[in-house]
């Protein structure tokens, strides 16, 4: 079931074509409007919250988490340390 969740929230990110703003994620499908919207409240969260947030596995997560940057929802953050990924809700929306 979990993999059927990941490849639906797939087609939902890559069949559209322009930014994400904040506003939009009420349109995207459980678990991943969640997962925005816990990104929304903390505005700066890491790739193992967001990981948590969706209850997929950790590659899974990090590829949403590209097509999110690609759509200029998320921005990826410069990393201190090697051990975790920083992501923030864009600001630019």
């Amino acid at each position: 079931m979990t993999d059927k969740l990941y490849e639906q929230i797939l087609q939902e990110l890559e069949a559209g074509k322009g930014d994400i703003p904040p506003s939009s994620v009420v349109m995207f499908s459980e678990p991943l409007r969640s997962a925005l919207n816990f990104a929304l409240s903390a505005k700066r969260f890491t790739l193992t919250e967001f990981t948590d947030q969706l209850k997929f596995k950790r590659g899974q997560a990090k590829r949403i988490a590209e097509l999110l940057i690609e759509r200029h929802l998320l921005n990826l953050l410069p990393r201190p340390g090697k051990e975790e990924t920083y992501y923030e809700i864009s600001s630019s929306k």
